[in-house]
């Protein structure tokens, strides 16, 4: 039976990937769903699909949430760009072989002016994203992890919205190699309404990765990581990601984005106080596009 869920697996993974070859332009919405939420994460440039990490890991790979340490739950603040701000709570709960979870994430654009048809401003509409997360995954074999998330997706811009459903899958490997995980998922599998009477797609993203975390002594830990994503209709990309730990009690990360329009280097820290995280993550945009500030507190229990 476990082979067989993973050969399925597999297959659709295959068949997926098969489905980018074409370039053609569509009309995407629901950019929240291309947004990292943990400063945790960003610092290493978003590069964790096969990492473990606090409640919000299960935004970037369901599977990595039954590698994660323990049950926990954060909060995410970040402050985009273009005033824009995101607000998430996730939550995971581990038991044995299986793991679940939940996320709710909120994308505040602020006002913006609405004008007419000849450029005169008669008022303000204040667009806004949300979306709900519900998450399973569980150990196959002691090697193999797989995971799913479940998205409820609602988006209203001025007096007109759409509501969207759709999934992501997931899978982790724990390699005979101590230290090196392999990650692939699959993101942003679904339908939505229309939006203006126009259809809007999701941004459908295959990504692979890997970690390799090195415990140089007792105090000092290592972690190196990277992945590589293919968004729809969009040239491939890559994120590096690094993180010194210090006790662990005190990290550092830096990271770095390969082929992005206005994006590459990320820097991050963050202190561990018992069973408290504090994170903060610096992201800085190109073209005097600004910085998004990501700050996360995560309790582990």
């Amino acid at each position: 039976m476990k082979k067989k869920i993973i050969l399925l697996s597999l297959f659709v993974f295959v068949i997926t990937l098969t489905s980018f070859a074409s370039d053609a332009p569509e009309k995407y919405g629901f950019q929240i769903l291309k947004i990292g939420l943990s400063a945790r994460n960003a610092g290493k440039a978003n590069a964790v699909i096969a990492s473990p990490g606090d409640a919000s890991i299960l935004w970037s790979n369901p599977a990595a949430v039954q590698i994660s340490p323990s049950s926990n739950f954060c909060f995410n603040h970040n402050g985009y760009i273009f005033d824009n701000n995101i607000e998430n709570a996730s939550l995971i709960v581990r038991n044995g072989k299986s793991s679940w979870g939940l996320s709710l994430t909120y994308l505040d654009y602020g006002m913006i002016p609405k004008t007419d048809e000849h450029a005169v401003i008669i008022g303000e509409f204040h667009p806004q994203d949300i979306v709900s997360c519900y998450t399973y995954a569980r150990r196959i074999t002691p090697s193999i992890s797989l995971g799913a998330n479940i998205k409820f997706i609602y988006e209203k811009i001025d007096t007109d919205a759409s509501y969207g459903f759709g999934f992501d899958l997931g899978a982790i490997y724990d390699s005979f190699i101590k230290g090196l995980n392999f990650g692939m998922v699959l993101q942003n599998v679904g339908k939505s309404s229309k939006l203006i009477k126009e259809s809007i797609s999701f941004p459908l993203v295959m990504k692979l990765g890997s970690q390799y975390l090195w415990e140089v002594n007792a105090q000092n830990v290592l972690t190196f990581s990277g992945e590589l994503a293919k968004f729809s209709s969009e040239s491939v990309k890559a994120n590096l990601g690094f993180e010194y730990g210090f006790s662990d009690m005190i990290f550092s990360r830096l990271g770095y984005k390969i082929n992005y329009d206005e994006q590459n280097v990320t820097a991050g820290i963050g202190i561990k106080l018992n069973d408290f995280n504090f994170d903060y993550a610096f992201t800085p945009y190109q073209n005097d596009i600004g910085t998004a500030h990501r700050f996360s507190v995560a309790y582990n229990f």
